[in-house]
């Protein structure tokens, strides 16, 4: 199944955002749930092996876009379908974008592919989070293959992409996280700081957290403890 979803956020009058686009088509719906942030809900099981999501997002310039969605998202294998699933979240962001979707769980054989491709204009600001775990209680992990790409005019602040699961090349026991967790922000800067498998970067003008182990909530906590404050957007 192919899944779009579509969502503008624009400057309006006083300094409020308006959303003059909000639609989606496939096996997720999206409801304007704030003045200037929308949720994502799915509408079917999956994604299956072979689906494939698309979600653009343009933050025009003095605009304010929060993207959250309502439950984690659950990678299943398709019995007829060799092909990973896929989610693909393009945004060109003149204004503020606060992107912190749910967790992905990836199922038994399955293979998820997650892609953020995030261009920034000049005074852009950008949080994006991501937050994986690998099977469910009690089964064997899926594999997830994510890639993140931040640009700001043109320049490239963070290029990378992490393997996680079966027949991922650097995932080999003892080193095999089932948990992965992770925040770019692009807006305020930050030194090198590290915690319990957990590390914090600096970019220009911005920095990017990441942590990994065997516990979600863990993982996360631990990713949280090396965030500077961030704001969210309303």
């Amino acid at each position: 199944m192919r899944t779009v979803v579509e969502v503008v956020a624009r400057a309006g009058p006083g300094g409020r955002t308006v959303l003059p686009v909000v639609r989606a088509t496939g096996q997720l719906a999206v409801r304007r749930t704030g003045p200037s942030s929308v949720h994502l809900v799915a509408t079917a099981f999956g994604p299956l092996g072979g689906d494939d999501v698309r979600v653009s997002l343009v933050v025009e310039e003095g605009a304010t876009l929060a993207v959250r969605s309502v439950a984690a998202a659950v990678a299943l294998p398709s019995r007829g379908d060799p092909r990973p699933s896929a989610q693909r979240v393009i945004a060109e962001v003149s204004g503020t974008l606060d992107l912190r979707l749910e967790p992905t769980v990836v199922a038994v054989r399955a293979h998820h592919v997650a892609d953020l491709a995030v261009t920034l204009d000049e005074g852009a600001v950008l949080t994006a989070t991501e937050q994986v775990l690998l099977g469910r209680t009690g089964e064997e992990p899926g594999r997830w293959t994510g890639t993140t790409r931040v640009e700001r005019a043109g320049r490239p602040l963070l290029h990378t992409t992490v393997g996680l699961g079966p027949g991922e090349p650097a995932w080999l026991p003892p080193v095999a996280p089932r948990a992965y967790a992770s925040t770019v922000h692009i807006g305020a800067g930050a030194d090198v700081l590290t915690g319990e498998d957990a590390v914090r970067l600096p970019l220009p003008g911005g920095w990017v957290t990441t942590a990994w182990g065997s516990e979600l909530h863990r993982v996360v906590r631990a990713t949280e403890r090396l965030h500077p404050s961030v704001g969210a957007a309303a």
